[in-house]
């Protein structure tokens, strides 16, 4: 039998399936009160569970006004088996379970922070780790027990490990690259570098807040606002813009990887002469949101640490039409020219790509310029499981598969490139 709760029924959490999208609010109690906890229409990610384990919360509420829809989603997910990760394709260390399970952990608890961002001799209040895939081991963080700071070391920035953060701990880092970009407006010296790292920082901040919401009517407008910094930026250091983009080829979190493909998108724009409104600008947002539709898939497909079966490929190329039903739910229209980027950044101009198998003069050039960006990020960023490609040797594939992409194209994003300084 089952006690309502004012207007509200219990729904214990284990009827929840992971990256599904839910399409009814669901609440959570706090001491006598039912409170909000996540809106309807957007997915159900492992880190949102996650949220609810760490606070003990077992049983969410749901209003008696979204009962048929509970129902109907309940429905809808018992005819469908839970997701298996098949156990095929691990290399060591991952094709230990228990390595594997390191690993998914290790990539959902902590966050990867660039090392520049950290002056030595500064004083912070959080503890920072060094990562690895499996595990981290703390570098520096205050002294709780005594009240006192953390001091960065001055070898932070000869660290060859990753550097991380606890996810708890993210306003806290926030806070504190926030007071050092005050610092620096108020300084005089050349500090370009360090300025390009929190400016990288906070943009993906705000990737990472975008994909945990986004169906929000806020979404579009968010993004948006990104882009036109970064087209800005871009555009007044046409040569050197480089700095946008990653500095470390082991962050392999899709909210990094939107940020190179944004950047680089805009980049070959300019090279193309595009104009800053409305071309760069709808090209920009389009490459910002191509992954979008990632935050339904399983972290656990999506994140593998080893070749993808055939059914599991399937599900990471569902992000493409994923994307384009998140944002047809947000209450912002998004320009045409933008949707083409996401539904297209996967197409080849031979015919084989997806979702459509469109060719040739069937792929808009934005749709073009993202395939070519899409792969040439994806080639140059270090995975558990391979090394990343140098530029050159990226180029050198880009190369060999001429006839997926943009022959002309191709050569300009080199030229590009080779412009930066």
């Amino acid at each position: 039998m089952v006690t309502k709760t004012l207007n509200y029924f219990p729904v214990a959490i284990k009827n929840l399936k992971v990256n599904t999208i839910l399409d009814f609010d669901i609440f959570i109690q706090t001491s006598n009160k039912i409170v909000l906890f996540r809106k309807q229409n957007l997915p159900f990610t492992e880190e949102t569970l996650n949220n609810l384990a760490k606070n003990k919360v077992i049983t969410i509420f749901v209003s008696e006004d979204d009962r048929e829809k509970i129902d109907d989603y309940c429905h809808s997910i018992e005819n469908t088996n839970n997701t298996n990760i098949s156990n095929d394709c691990f290399t060591a260390p991952f094709d230990n379970p228990e390595n594997l399970e390191k690993y998914y952990k290790t990539y959902l608890d902590y966050y990867p922070i660039e090392k520049v961002n950290l002056l030595p001799g500064s004083r912070i209040n959080f503890n920072v780790y060094k990562k690895s895939d499996l595990d981290v081991e703390l570098f520096v963080g205050p002294d709780k027990q005594n009240n006192l700071p953390g001091i960065i070391p001055e070898d932070i920035h000869n660290a060859q490990s990753a550097i991380a953060i606890h996810k708890e701990d993210i306003p806290l880092y926030k806070e504190y690259i926030n007071n050092l970009s005050l610092e620096l407006s108020k300084s005089k010296k050349d500090s370009s570098a360090l300025k390009y790292s929190i400016l990288r920082e906070n943009s993906k901040f705000i990737i990472k807040d975008i994909f945990e919401d986004p169906s929000s009517g806020e979404t579009i407008q968010k993004a948006g606002d990104l882009v036109v910094t970064l087209t800005d930026t871009i555009l007044e250091n046409q040569n050197n813009f480089s700095n946008l983009l990653k500095i470390t080829t082991h962050d392999y979190y899709t909210y990094t990887h939107s940020l190179n493909v944004c950047s680089l998108s805009i980049g070959l724009g300019t090279e193309l002469k595009l104009r800053r409104d409305p071309d760069l600008l709808e090209l920009g947002l389009g490459a910002l949101l191509h992954d979008l539709g990632k935050c339904t898939i399983d972290l656990r497909i999506l994140n593998k640490p080893g070749k993808l079966t055939g059914d599991e490929f399937k599900e990471i190329q569902s992000h493409v039409t994923a994307a384009s039903a998140l944002l047809t739910s947000s209450n912002t229209e998004i320009p045409k020219n933008s949707l083409v980027t996401i539904l297209q950044h996967h197409e080849k101009m031979s015919g084989k790509g997806y979702p459509y198998k469109l060719n040739k003069d069937q792929i808009h050039i934005n749709g073009r310029i993202g395939a070519i960006v899409d792969f040439y990020d994806a080639l140059t960023t270090e995975r558990p499981y391979k090394k990343a490609f140098s530029p050159f040797q990226a180029f050198q594939l880009l190369s060999e598969f001429q006839d997926d992409y943009d022959k002309k194209l191709i050569k300009m994003f080199i030229v590009m490139l080779g412009k930066q300084v």
